[in-house]
């Protein structure tokens, strides 16, 4: 006996790939944007002694590669919902970028303060993408949601300096950079694993 797929889930499994079907073409942008989050974040850990300087340039030029990606990500994935949300942030990753340009003299009380608000911000978005794959019951949302709420954990750690110690300003830093980065790297795998199931079906029709 064939069994019929319910009419409510056949209509949440369209809503979703109408929604992320811009999307799936355009995951190497989410994984390009994850690697350099990664790199910036290990440069920090590995050149703890780098001058303040050197890494509020390093830092505002990984944001401005970020927020250059996030912009093209949103404005190729008009029809996702979460297009603005992905232009606000890449917005917000340009003005932050350009405020440390601007601010190269930064002090050691700030630095943190910057970092910790950009990826704080970065992980309530991923939480935000983690529930949007929850409400269409797809993937496995809850290790997105789990890497949000770690990278919104070590934005806590960074924001509480004067708790954690000066001296550890640089490994929270890094760490929490990091923690970005890989949930873009695994969203990133993720739609591209569905792109390439989605193309395997279209196929064998």
């Amino acid at each position: 006996m064939k069994t019929t797929e319910p009419e409510n889930t056949r209509q949440i499994k369209f809503n979703f790939f109408n929604d992320i079907r811009d999307i799936l073409r355009n995951w190497w942008l989410l994984l390009a944007t994850g690697l350099l989050l990664i790199s910036v974040g290990i440069w920090i850990i590995d050149s703890p002694f780098q001058s303040y300087l050197t890494l509020s340039w390093v830092f505002a030029i990984g944001i401005v590669g970020t927020g250059i990606l996030d912009i093209l990500f949103a404005l190729t994935n008009l029809e996702s919902k979460r297009w603005r949300w992905w232009l606000l942030a890449g917005v917000f990753d340009l003005f932050a970028g350009a405020y440390l340009f601007n601010n190269s003299l930064i002090t050691i009380v700030l630095l943190p303060l910057v970092i910790g608000l950009w990826t704080c911000y970065k992980g309530c978005m991923a939480i935000g993408d983690a529930l949007h794959v929850r409400a269409y019951s797809f993937g496995n949302w809850r290790r997105l949601l789990f890497t949000g709420l770690v990278v919104v954990f070590m934005a806590a750690l960074l924001l509480a300096c004067p708790i954690i110690g000066i001296e550890n300003i640089f490994l929270f830093s890094g760490l929490s950079i990091i923690a970005a980065g890989v949930f873009r790297v695994y969203w990133a795998m993720q739609l591209r694993r569905l792109a390439s199931m989605m193309k395997n079906q279209a196929r064998n029709r």
